[in-house]
């Protein structure tokens, strides 16, 4: 789709059923055991009377440069989905990307035709070499924006700075990218007073709770052990208003 990112389809019947925006699947992509954590991997899109999901993934270790390699006919151990996903289209939707965080937002604009008009894309990539062919990833009737940090593509500078200008009355955000951008997206909504939602990308190396590495830290908790949460129980979808930044 761009430099180092590639769209993988594989058949799933079941997970395509059951998978919903900001779901994410937890692959096992080692062949011994290094990597041997799994690789939580977002769902890009699925049709379910074909049975199949796509996922979407940047080649930047051993476990992706495995799927790099995958050829046709080769199975993968997947778990999934898992986590929250994000909660239909308000009156007027803002999605807010960078990066491989395109995918949850794409999944909501595949699955949400008839709210379709009522949403707007802003997605950012670091370089044209790393913008993806958006023609391939989003339905083509979604209102998009595009920026890049050098300018390269359309509008020259981070995604953010033109979060503002595209605000309504009754917007909501969602977002998924890099962390310091979802923080910076947080702290505009929060100036501009309208709901934010984030679908955060931390590892998840099991993807049901049992190891406790995706912790994210809420500012306000009704018990000490309810300050930290997991992202892949509690999440990925969080409202971006109540955690730690």
């Amino acid at each position: 789709m761009a430099d180092g990112i590639y769209v993988m389809r594989l058949e799933s019947p079941e997970i395509a059923r059951a998978a919903r925006p900001a779901h994410f699947v937890n692959v096992q992509t080692d062949d011994g055991l290094s990597p041997f954590l799994r690789r939580p991997l977002s769902i890009l899109n699925t049709d379910v009377e074909a049975g199949w999901i796509e996922i979407y993934y940047d080649v930047i270790g051993p476990g992706t440069e495995r799927l790099e390699t995958a050829v046709a006919g080769e199975s993968l151990d997947l778990i999934g989905p898992l986590g929250t996903a994000f909660e239909p289209p308000t009156p007027h939707t803002l999605l807010v990307g960078g990066g491989v965080g395109i995918v949850p937002l794409a999944f909501l604009a595949w699955h949400s035709p008839n709210e379709r008009n009522a949403m707007t894309l802003l997605f950012g990539a670091a370089t044209e070499r790393r913008m993806p062919d958006l023609a391939r990833i989003a339905p083509g009737d979604l209102k998009t924006i595009l920026a890049t940090d050098d300018g390269s593509v359309a509008h020259h500078g981070f995604i953010t700075e033109l979060i503002e200008q595209h605000l309504q009355k009754e917007t909501t955000i969602l977002t998924c990218g890099p962390h310091r951008m979802m923080a910076r997206v947080a702290e505009i909504a929060e100036a501009s007073g309208v709901g934010c939602y984030a679908s955060l990308e931390n590892h998840m190396a099991c993807g049901f709770g049992a190891c406790v590495g995706c912790v994210v830290e809420y500012k306000d908790h009704e018990r000490e052990d309810r300050r930290y949460r997991r992202v892949c129980i509690e999440g990925p979808v969080v409202n971006a208003h109540e955690i730690v930044w």
